[in-house]
């Protein structure tokens, strides 16, 4: 995978951040918006720093990645506390936050398909 095809990824994420945030608008008002909007902005927050951290583990000398990988389940713990905390002091619907934290999943996906094909119709 190269840095474009990343970074089209993050576009696709984004794109279905935004979709699922207006879905929510239209469907069942501004709490549930921003609630989905919140979500999506987390996945999109995540997917950012994930790829970071995994770029640092790839590149570099062993004894540097031990920092990066102990980061990585900081980073894990500290969204799922955070996704607690939000969720706990009713600052988000859950259903709404949940579908908004699938951006992540269904962008990845949508875009891996949509970079495959066209990446096989380039071959021919």
């Amino acid at each position: 995978m190269t840095k474009s095809d990343a970074d089209r990824l993050t576009l696709f994420v984004a794109a279905f951040g935004l979709a699922i945030s207006l879905g929510g608008l239209i469907l069942a008002g501004r709490h549930a918006a921003l609630s989905a909007a919140a979500g999506s902005a987390l996945a999109l927050v995540n997917l950012l720093v994930l790829r970071t951290l995994v770029l640092r583990l790839v590149d570099g000398d062993v004894h540097l990645k031990l920092p990066f990988l102990a980061l990585v389940f900081v980073k894990m713990g500290a969204i799922m506390a955070l996704v607690y905390w939000a969720i706990a002091h009713g600052w988000v619907e859950p259903i709404a936050f949940t579908v908004g934290l699938s951006s992540l999943v269904i962008g990845l996906i949508t875009g891996s398909l949509v970079l495959t094909r066209s990446g096989s119709r380039s071959e021919y």
